[in-house]
């Protein structure tokens, strides 16, 4: 959300991430703002059929910025690699600017099983907020890909959460 605050007859956009899960059919979803006047929106999304391979393998598939209040890492990287057997031009859709010092591609093309990277960069007032956001590109081929990539900070993983509880649990235990 670019404002903080909104004025009578005043507008802002607002960014959602949703993840389509496991549906194979039109789904619906939403999400609710309230004010001194509720409002509500929606927006529909379609997952692609399943005859449709995406040739693409993005590692790591989440570029995070880890915990707050760590150590500070402001660049991060991802590989993207062609899996197919033509060549693919790839170019940034969008991304929050707000948020990305740098957002670059290292090639505009990537040959068969040859690999780009996209290079991320925070902006210095973000580097201790919590966020998610993401990257999408498309890359170009006999066939168009549109993928995105989430980019978060702040924001730890359950999994991980739960094995570090654990441990600290069994230390406890060991003492």
């Amino acid at each position: 959300m670019i404002k903080t605050e909104l004025a009578v007859g005043d507008s802002t956009w607002i960014e959602l991430i949703y993840t389509m899960g496991q549906h194979s059919r039109k789904t619906s979803k939403s999400a609710s703002v309230t004010t001194n006047d509720t409002i509500s929106f929606s927006g529909e999304g379609w997952q692609p059929s399943e005859d449709t391979i995406i040739m693409l393998d993005v590692n790591p598939q989440v570029l995070d910025f880890g915990p707050l209040g760590e150590k500070r890492r402001t660049k991060l990287e991802t590989k993207i690699k062609n899996l197919g057997d033509e060549k693919l031009e790839l170019s940034i859709v969008d991304y929050p600017p707000e948020f990305f010092k740098k957002v670059k591609l290292s090639k505009d093309e990537i040959k068969p099983n040859q690999t780009a990277k996209l290079k991320v960069e925070l902006e210095r007032e973000t580097e201790d907020q919590r966020f998610q956001k993401s990257i999408t590109l498309v890359a170009k081929g006999d066939t168009t890909y549109r993928f995105t990539i989430p980019v978060k900070k702040g924001f730890e993983d359950k999994v991980a959460a739960k094995k570090e509880a654990e441990s600290g649990k069994e230390k406890s235990d060991e003492e």
